[in-house]
């Protein structure tokens, strides 16, 4: 089993409750649904009352030395620039200037933006932050691309959201980065998530799209596709996982879907060949029969279907 990664949700007075709910409960789904995951809850105060009222007991210090894996967590607060500006938020402030020069990834929700703006954390790059804090962070921190009308954004190692339940959003891409796009998806399903995209937001994988619906047996269906990638199931054989006739399957996934199940298993199939493409040096033919096809020209075709470049020319423009 690898290490496990460890996520530290960095606690101050009046944090936001689905600041941290949200990016927790999907943490935890994660964690059930087997990843390697574990979670901190550190402060400069050993007890926090959150917005609301709710009292934190026994939280942990801020830790020592980070590493690269290591994932900091930054929720909002109610009445942030002054949160950020009392004795425990400039020692935090203080500890992630610190932190800094060991580039562990850092998450933040709402107004968490601008506690790491405040320790030099988003000089340069691109973010955003709630809508009512834009103007006033745009102002402040001259340094940092602060962007609107966004779900998230992603600048390397940098993952910020415009607050409350977006921070679900931004951790459920964080989880199909480091754990896989199949985790993601189980655990948006879990979580009944409905995804939230512009046109500018990074675009969402096809493992995660399609899943904003409750039926049960085309998830089942689904499911079975998204877990056996390298298998070429007949419709028949898809059919009869979840009870359901030929025409049954076909039909609900036009009505519910929009598409049929054979759009659908080949944009899994593709979205699958692209992750090997991106992070292996695997050969077009290996990658062919992981994907479940007959042969490379046949995963060609298909491929072609969705991409304008080929697998090779992909792979050079997305490995790093």
């Amino acid at each position: 089993m690898p290490a496990p990664q460890h996520f530290y949700f960095v606690l101050l007075q009046h944090t936001l409750p689905l600041d941290l709910a949200g990016p927790l409960q999907v943490l935890l789904e994660a964690r059930r649904a087997g990843q390697p995951i574990e979670i901190h809850y550190v402060s400069a105060e050993r007890e926090q009352i959150m917005d609301g009222g709710l009292m934190l007991h026994q939280l942990s210090p801020l830790p020592g030395q980070l590493n690269a894996n290591n994932v900091v967590i930054l929720p909002g607060c109610n009445d942030s620039f002054a949160t950020y500006d009392s004795p425990a938020g400039l020692v935090t402030q203080q500890w992630l200037e610190e932190q800094a020069r060991y580039d562990p990834y850092i998450l933040t929700i709402c107004s968490g933006a601008v506690l790491a703006a405040k320790a030099g954390l988003i000089n340069n790059k691109a973010c955003t932050t709630h809508f009512a804090l834009i103007e006033r962070f745009r102002q402040t921190f001259r340094a940092c691309k602060v962007a609107d009308n966004r779900i998230f954004v992603q600048d390397g190692k940098l993952f910020s959201s415009a607050g409350i339940s977006s921070g679900i959003d931004m951790t459920l891409h964080f989880v199909s980065l480091q754990f896989g796009e199949y985790v993601a998806a189980q655990v948006a399903k879990e979580m009944l998530v409905y995804f939230r995209r512009n046109g500018q937001d990074p675009q969402l994988s096809p493992w995660l799209q399609h899943r904003n619906h409750m039926h049960r047996a085309l998830h089942q269906v689904q499911d079975l596709i998204c877990s056996e990638v390298g298998c070429s199931h007949s419709l028949q054989t898809l059919a009869n996982s979840a009870h359901l006739s030929v025409r049954q399957l076909s039909r609900l996934f036009k009505q519910t879907l929009g598409i049929t199940p054979g759009e659908y298993v080949s944009s899994i199939k593709v979205a699958h060949a692209k992750a090997l493409l991106s992070r292996s040096n695997i050969q077009i033919e290996a990658i062919a029969e992981a994907c479940g096809y007959s042969s490379a020209r046949h995963f060609r075709r298909i491929w072609n279907q969705y991409e304008s470049l080929s697998p090779s020319q992909y792979r050079q423009a997305h490995q790093h």
